[in-house]
């Protein structure tokens, strides 16, 4: 078995030294003999081997103080042979314990020694292939997410222009024929649900780096819900569905993350229509708790199955049921993010009757 594999030996009689060394130098192996922890550390640091044999009773000290010094341990990736004449377990457990592979029991023979030998390396080559393929893997996913967020970043500059000059032509009246004018409202809705998406993956980006910045102010919950209903007036008029809001009397403010929340419930509501047929509703309620706010958004589609509830917030997670419904997960991903960065709680549950029920909780 020619290999390029270098083995360190270590052990205080010269003739174990001898014997080891010409056997497993027959085998191809390069070898480095040492006697003492001095010496084994000395040579470790110019010459880091793929596989050590260390006995147990040293000069200076014994094998387990030298694995100490050399800074092995469980997750080394340096085969950890020890060599002893002892058989009571408590050292052999003490050898396992510092992150040994296995130990050979003096006196030894040549099959043994190369049998172990070669298995282990064996092993090791394994596992520094997975491991090469594993960083690689790491790598390339890092530099795609990475010029994904760069290209998402790079299409708000456009976009965000491309909704200026639809409020531009709005705010000029340049256009005054009403089915002109809500063609303009339906395309200046659509850009803005774009940017929204694409705030949502530029933050889910930063949250898994850094965590999601929080800005916290004292907000008025009914200017959220009616810039919900004008967000979502062409969409719902589109698809012939019906958005019924309803807050409770004396919920008036909320100290919250405004954007977060507005974002949070956009993805819950964009879901809730995405399963609706024409003719269908989604209900946003907002009621108070005894030491929270629950938002709820309801729907009469086909539901989630209980199977999916848990897992339906990770990351490119869907329930779409046909090609034809293209969602990405990406929103109520965001969604988890964003109410665990606001100290809240969000899950879905069946809606009485049929359809779902997503429901946001937020501290009070």
């Amino acid at each position: 078995m020619a290999s390029p594999y270098r083995i360190m030996v270590v052990d205080d009689d010269p003739a174990v030294q001898g014997f080891t060394k010409v056997v497993l130098e027959r085998e191809g192996f390069v070898v480095d003999t040492c006697g003492s922890i001095t010496q084994a550390l000395q040579t470790f640091r110019v010459n880091r081997p793929d596989l050590l044999i260390i006995d147990l009773g040293l000069p200076d000290g014994n094998g387990l103080k030298l694995c100490y010094e050399m800074g092995l341990g469980p997750r080394s990736n340096i085969p950890l042979l020890f060599l002893t004449a002892r058989t009571d377990l408590t050292s052999l457990l003490a050898c396992f314990n510092i992150g040994a592979q296995d130990y050979i029991q003096k006196p030894f023979a040549v099959e043994e020694l190369l049998a172990r030998v070669k298995v282990h390396l064996k092993i090791k080559a394994s596992h520094d292939e997975l491991s090469k393929k594993a960083y690689e893997l790491e790598l390339k996913n890092r530099v795609r997410q990475e010029l994904t967020y760069m290209i998402v970043h790079d299409l708000k500059a456009p976009l965000t222009s491309i909704v200026g000059t639809l409020e531009l032509f709005k705010w000029k009246g340049l256009i005054s024929d009403g089915n002109y004018k809500k063609l303009l409202d339906h395309a200046g809705s659509a850009a803005d649900f774009m940017l929204l998406m694409l705030n949502d993956l530029l933050d889910i980006g930063q949250a898994e780096e850094v965590g999601l910045k929080v800005e916290v102010s004292d907000i008025e919950i009914d200017s959220v819900i009616n810039k919900l209903k004008v967000l979502f007036a062409g969409r719902c008029e589109k698809l012939k569905v019906k958005l019924e809001t309803k807050l409770s009397p004396e919920l008036k403010r909320l100290k919250t993350d405004q954007k977060l929340i507005f974002r949070i419930l956009v993805n819950l509501i964009s879901n809730g229509l995405a399963v609706s047929r024409a003719g269908n509703q989604v209900d946003l309620e907002c009621e108070p708790k005894p030491k929270a706010v629950r938002f709820a958004v309801s729907d009469r589609g086909p539901g989630v199955p209980d199977s999916e509830k848990t897992n339906i917030f990770e990351k490119y997670v869907t329930t779409k049921k046909s090609d034809e419904d293209s969602g990405s997960g990406i929103g109520l991903t965001f969604c988890r993010i964003a109410t665990q960065a606001l100290g809240g709680r969000i899950w879905v549950e069946d809606r009485p009757g049929g359809g779902s029920r997503f429901i946001l909780e937020l501290p009070r």
